[in-house]
């Protein structure tokens, strides 16, 4: 698809690679585009069902491009490039669609905020974890700040962020920063066998637990146990509630077509 990254789908899964190997796929403003370009792809494919995102050679991400910003210290387009990619974030974060980062290696800075935005998180063991903006005299601009401490807890956030703290991929499976770790050599086929399920699974409740999940974090209970109601209400009108209820009855596998 583009110079900084491919873009594939076979059989109902996406695998977008970050592929700037001689950056550690640090994230430049080429890159931004590119992947801008990828997610309007996947969200325009109504057959890519689950979205894989990875990193080629070792490194997952090392995060936005310091280099360029540093190279280009007057240009402010450079230094706003968070104001593109948080946005872009959040795009992947709040799409109805699975995702799944399948870390390969180090995800850092950006790259970790990459890692936090994607519904599920399965970790090589050479992964490691970080967002040490700090020693830059910056701070995550990307949702490190918010979705973090959302998925560790505030903290293990503030160790994370205010100390520059490294951690390793058991660290990240012990905090629960990340679903699963395996072998590196496992870790595409692992990614691969997880969208299959998801794939197996009800589009529309799918989309519809994501919201609820996510909303979950800004309400109060009793508001999410009444937006959970609602969301209650948009799957029983589905055709697959009704193919969900009668394959169970009949013991068979189920065929959802996402209506």
């Amino acid at each position: 698809m583009a110079a900084t990254l491919t873009y594939e789908t076979k059989g109902g899964v996406a695998v977008l690679t970050l592929r700037r190997e001689e950056r550690r796929n640090a994230i430049n403003r080429a890159m931004i585009a590119d992947l801008t370009e990828a997610v309007e792809a996947f969200e325009r494919d109504a057959a890519a069902r689950v979205l894989i995102v990875t990193g080629a050679g070792s490194a997952f991400s090392a995060g936005a491009d310091i280099k360029e910003r540093a190279e280009n210290a007057g240009d402010m387009s450079v230094q706003r490039t968070s104001l593109h990619i948080s946005p872009l974030f959040r795009r992947l974060e709040l799409m109805d669609k699975v995702v799944i980062a399948a870390i390969n290696g180090p995800a850092v800075g950006g790259g970790c905020e990459l890692a936090l935005a994607c519904d599920l998180r399965v970790a090589g063991r050479s992964a490691v974890f970080a967002l040490p903006e700090v020693r830059l005299g910056i701070l995550p601009g990307a949702g490190g700040t918010q979705r973090l401490p959302r998925v560790v807890g505030p903290a293990r956030a503030k160790e994370m962020m205010l100390l520059a703290r490294y951690l390793d991929a058991p660290a990240a499976l012990a905090w629960g920063l990340v679903n699963e770790v395996v072998d590196d050599a496992e870790l595409m086929p692992r990614a691969r066998a997880i969208a299959a399920e998801v794939i197996e699974m009800a589009p529309v409740a799918l989309g519809v637990i994501k919201t609820a999940v996510d909303k979950a974090q800004d309400m109060d209970l009793d508001a999410g146990l009444a937006f959970e109601q609602e969301c209650s209400q948009v799957v029983a009108a589905t055709a697959d509630r009704v193919e969900g209820y009668q394959a169970f009855v009949e013991k068979r596998k189920p065929r959802f077509t996402g209506r």
